[in-house]
């Protein structure tokens, strides 16, 4: 009984005008076209960050692979510094000769101790977006010309083999007797 009546007074309410009867659509299960907007537009707002970021991780990884090979060649520089191939003058900006892209320069500050000199190799190069990438090895070097010498003095060679000095003629002065 009680049902019925619930049944007759939800029929009551539908009726809007005599003989018409109003009834309320089904909600249908999916989503609207604003729910679908929001969430396209989520889903681009995050592949657009994740786009900047996989572009940010490839940059860092090329400036990683430079450093390393940017490392190798300013020791090799260093080691023709250290081996008098190279002056201690310091160089401009010059190339590598076996790759062009690459420049090198070499500055050498003369320290307090005779024959003694901070030697920086920087090893540069453009990047593509039009910025410099640089690395730079700094170590204190003894000057090739001087080295085995205790007084400062450059000479030939140091080997102590000889006390008196040779002249053109082949004639020898001072010695021992």
């Amino acid at each position: 009984m009680i049902v019925r009546a619930a049944r007759t007074a939800n029929r009551q309410a539908r009726v809007s005008a005599p003989g018409f009867i109003v009834s309320r659509p089904a909600r249908r299960a999916g989503l609207s076209l604003l729910e679908v907007l929001l969430a396209l537009a989520i889903f681009l707002f995050a592949l657009i960050a994740l786009g900047q970021l996989i572009t940010l991780g490839s940059d860092r990884a090329r400036d990683v692979e430079w450093l390393s090979y940017g490392s190798v060649k300013a020791r090799g520089k260093m080691n023709e510094v250290l081996t008098g191939v190279l002056p201690l003058t310091g160089t401009g900006d010059a190339a590598f000769e076996d790759d062009p892209d690459w420049n090198y320069a070499v500055t050498a500050d003369q320290d307090a101790t005779p024959a003694l000199y901070r030697v920086t190799v920087t090893v540069s190069r453009l990047r593509p977006d039009g910025t410099k990438f640089e690395t730079s090895l700094t170590q204190y070097v003894l000057d090739p010309a001087q080295r085995g010498n205790t007084d400062g003095t450059t000479t030939g060679t140091d080997d102590g083999t000889g006390t008196g000095t040779t002249t053109g003629s082949g004639t020898t002065t001072g010695g021992s007797p």
